[in-house]
């Protein structure tokens, strides 16, 4: 119901849906899209409280405390288990981005775009903001309250979260109606690396026992995008090679100290 209702907004308003000649990142389509999944976030969190305080064993207050907002953890503990641990992961696209195409020259303007355009919201803010408040600690705290295990929730979760892009081919469909075959491909791979991601998500949220590690976890994985396997740079033939040696150990570096870094004293 959550998934539907996140989604099912997205296109209630004349405004907020794309057409042929109106595209997704159309700045009006951002903002009424923006508006109506606030609205909709906000809603879910009403919800689950009700429902987590339904049965009358907590009450509306506790509720809306296990939802895991407040308060938010200590600024160390709190880069240690998102930005830390996540840009281990992505250490080669983060020396690809910031070194080989020399992206530290543009860092601030890139910063300034992000956060000031309404894409750059929508895609760094909103985006990872709802989804993680919404398929995360709505969602996910439902089912821990039926009774499902947190091994479970990890895994069946987050494809609540994979099918709610799964609209996107639709939207692909409205551009390029002779890209069916494009959009089914393009949406399936979406799914399958945002199934994915979820898992990541949904780990940290239970580990941490906070909305805000996943929040930030997302907004960084949102703005490094996904690695180039095999991909050619630009630039010297080494590149390359570093990039890839990069990929794998940062792979075997993440995997020995998710873990440890992940660790707080406020697991679910």
């Amino acid at each position: 119901v959550l998934t539907l209702l996140y989604v099912g907004v997205l296109y209630i308003h004349p405004r907020s849906r794309p057409s042929a000649t109106v595209s997704r990142n159309d700045d009006d389509v951002i903002k009424t899209r923006a508006a109506a999944i606030i609205f909709s976030s906000v809603l879910s969190g009403a919800l689950t409280a009700w429902l987590l305080s339904n049965d009358g064993s907590i009450s509306p207050e506790h509720a809306l405390k296990s939802l895991r907002i407040w308060p938010i953890p200590p600024a160390m503990e709190l880069f240690r288990s998102s930005l830390l641990i996540t840009g281990i992961l992505f250490i080669g696209p983060l020396v690809e981005k910031v070194v080989f195409s020399r992206g530290w020259k543009y860092l601030r303007a890139d910063i300034e775009i992000a956060l000031t355009g309404w894409i750059g919201c929508r895609n760094y803010i909103i985006g990872p903001l709802t989804e993680e408040f919404v398929f995360r600690v709505c969602i996910v705290s439902i089912e821990l309250a039926s009774g499902m295990s947190p091994l479970k929730a990890i895994f069946l979760s987050p494809l609540y979260f994979g099918t709610a892009h799964v609209h996107h081919a639709y939207e692909v469909c409205l551009v390029q109606p002779d890209a069916l075959m494009f959009a089914l491909l393009s949406s399936l791979f979406q799914f399958a690396f945002t199934t994915i991601f979820g898992w990541y998500a949904t780990f940290l949220f239970l580990r941490t026992g906070s909305f805000w590690q996943p929040f930030i976890a997302h907004a960084f994985c949102n703005i490094m995008g996904v690695p180039k396997f095999g991909a050619k740079l630009d630039g010297p033939r080494w590149y390359m090679h570093a990039y890839n040696l990069l990929l794998v150990s940062g792979t075997i570096a993440f995997g020995a100290l998710l873990f440890p870094l992940t660790k707080t004293p406020n697991a679910i």
